[in-house]
Order: C-alpha cells, then sequence, then structure tokens
C-alpha cells in the first residue's frame, strides 16, 4: 500500500467536496424551479413563489456547501496556507 502523506488527502478530500458542492449547486436549480413551478399552480401567488424557490435551492445545497468549507478548512490547515500560512513557522499549529 502507498503512503499518501496528509496534505494530499486532505487536498483530494477538499476537492471531492467542491465537485459534490458543483453537482449540488446544478440539481438545486432544478428543484427549485420546479418547487417554484408547483408553489405557482397551487397558490398563484408571486411572492410565495419566489420565496419556495429560493428556500429549496438553499435547503438543497446547505449541506453540501457546509461540507465543502470544513473539507476546504481542514486542507489549508494541513498545508498551511490561507488563514494558517504563518502559523507553521511560528508553532502555532
Amino acid at each position: 500500500m502507498i503512503d499518501v502523506p496528509a496534505t494530499e488527502k486532505f487536498e483530494r478530500l477538499s476537492q471531492v467536496a467542491d465537485a459534490e458542492l458543483g453537482v449540488a449547486e446544478e440539481l438545486g436549480w432544478a428543484i427549485a424551479v420546479f418547487a417554484a413551478l408547483a408553489t405557482y399552480l397551487k397558490w398563484e401567488s408571486w411572492l410565495l413563489t419566489a420565496a419556495v424557490g429560493v428556500s429549496a435551492y438553499v435547503l438543497a445545497i446547505y449541506r453540501y456547501r457546509k461540507r465543502a468549507a470544513v473539507a476546504e478548512d481542514i486542507y489549508y490547515r494541513a498545508a498551511g496556507l490561507g488563514k494558517y500560512a504563518g502559523k507553521r513557522e511560528r508553532g502555532d499549529a
């Protein structure tokens, strides 16, 4: 078995989480449109239609957006990038 450094594992997990978020965003739009259309056909209210459409999109991607943010933060911490850039040299990490 090949031993892969932790930073590469975390980078790969971050890439996978970003890909899942991309798929969720694409499907989220379709879900939002169908939910908004069904809402309009049922109640004929534009305000309710807009609220349901936006809510459906946000709810469809929320879990994936959060997972991608956590995976990216873990990778940045392991690699010493972003807000964790100078902490390795100072010994804070």
